[in-house]
């Protein structure tokens, strides 16, 4: 006999029958856990390799679509609609052919020539030579970090001892203007108790939008600032400056010395258009203003990063443009370009910078221009390598989220 917890008799009381019992329920315990044991690794790798999948699709799905966002500029305030598709614009109508701009063209250029509508005079030959000569000599600043982001002031000498200049050549309506310039110290100094100057500046129709005064401070250096009115009129505008001098004074002064009293200086003010470009399938607004008689031929080539457009106005007369390009577009380090030819440094201005444009102040003297603006960031192809690399994680998620049922059965 032996005992109830004695499942399996000692050896020398199996029968036959008992032996193979035995052996036969160790050998299928074994199958059974070999097989339970195949199956937890089976489904361990399984869960593994989805999570990892998952992650990984998540992962990829997440960067391109963040990608694509933040270059082509997607966000809730973001308006990508066409405004004016490319084409002829009369940007500057009535402005370049009634105009002559004459100015020096270098470290030192100021828009101080005359800009009448009665009179389209043609610039003189040494401000011909002189911007010829900035272009001749433009290859040193094809490498450059970025434009400044004003005009060079004109210092007071005892050539010019009464200077003004506006900070920019270019305004648009509802832009504040700043007016600037310097009383050379000999004259400061003949003058006596001179503390201020008058500024006074008249739309093209004659009408003052502006009547102030600017103070002297002690190194002869003067500014005032003024807003232009909404609905300013397009054209180019005087500004005019005058020491204040009393009567006492100018009395006392010799005729050589009045004449230098007063000085002046030329601004446009033209309204913006919105023109339209496209790139990988979206449409980009470029904001252009120009005294130029027309602005055409806007394109973006996305492989050379560039910006094109044409320029033309009447033979001797000065042209600017503000151009406002989108980040989102083209960025980086920008070198503009004239004819194939970099423009001087003194010749752009950026204007403006935030984090979604760039404002550029072009000068040039007028024929048919092309200008070229070459970034060294542009649009991301996010085309048809990117699309096919979007739809394989969306495949493989759903794939692999297809193999849950069966890793848990």
């Amino acid at each position: 006999m032996y005992s109830e917890i004695d499942v399996y008799p000692r050896p020398e009381h199996r029968t036959f029958l008992q032996t193979a019992f035995i052996v036969n329920c160790y050998t299928s315990d074994n199958a059974i856990f070999g097989r339970l044991d195949t199956m937890n690794m089976q489904n361990r790798s399984g869960k593994i390799i989805l999570i990892l999948g998952i992650f990984a699709g998540l992962v990829g799905i997440t960067h391109l679509v963040s990608y694509a966002s933040a270059d082509y500029g997607m966000d809730s305030s973001s308006d990508l609609s066409t405004k004016i598709h490319i084409g002829k614009s009369d940007i500057g109508a009535n402005s370049s052919s009634d105009a002559n701009m004459s100015g020096q063209s270098g470290s030192n250029m100021h828009m101080s020539g005359k800009f009448d509508s009665s009179t389209n005079a043609s610039v003189t030959k040494s401000q011909d030579e002189s911007h010829e000569n900035s272009h001749a000599s433009a290859n040193e600043y094809e490498s450059h970090g970025h434009y400044k982001n004003e005009y060079d002031k004109v210092s007071a000498s005892s050539d010019d001892e009464f200077t003004v200049q506006a900070q920019r050549h270019l305004y648009k309506p509802g832009d504040n203007v700043t007016v600037q310039g310097s009383l050379w110290s000999s004259l400061v100094a003949s003058l006596g108790n001179v503390t201020t100057v008058s500024i006074q500046v008249k739309d093209n129709g004659g009408n003052v939008v502006y009547d102030g005064k600017g103070q002297i401070d002690a190194n002869g250096q003067y500014s005032a600032e003024f807003q232009l009115p909404s609905d300013a009129k397009k054209g180019a505008y005087d500004v005019n400056a005058n020491a204040d001098v009393s009567a006492d004074v100018l009395n006392t002064l010799a005729l050589k010395t009045k004449d230098t009293l007063a000085s002046s200086t030329k601004i446009v003010v033209v309204p913006p258009n919105a023109m339209s470009v496209q790139a990988e399938g979206h449409d980009f607004d470029v904001q252009v203003a120009s005294n130029s008689t027309s602005v055409t031929n806007l394109n973006f080539d996305e492989q050379n990063k560039k910006l094109s457009f044409t320029v033309q106005g009447d033979d001797g007369t000065k042209g600017v443009t503000e151009v406002t390009i989108p980040k989102s577009l083209l960025s980086g380090d920008l070198t503009v370009m004239i004819d194939g030819q970099a423009m001087a440094q003194s010749d752009v201005v950026e204007t403006a910078s935030t984090d979604t444009d760039t404002t550029l102040e072009l000068n040039y003297h007028h024929s048919t221009h092309q200008i070229d603006i070459v970034g060294t960031n542009a649009i991301p192809e996010f085309g048809t390598l990117a699309s096919m690399a979007l739809v394989v994680s969306v495949l493989t998620l759903v794939v692999l989220s297809s193999q849950i049922k069966r890793i848990h059965l």
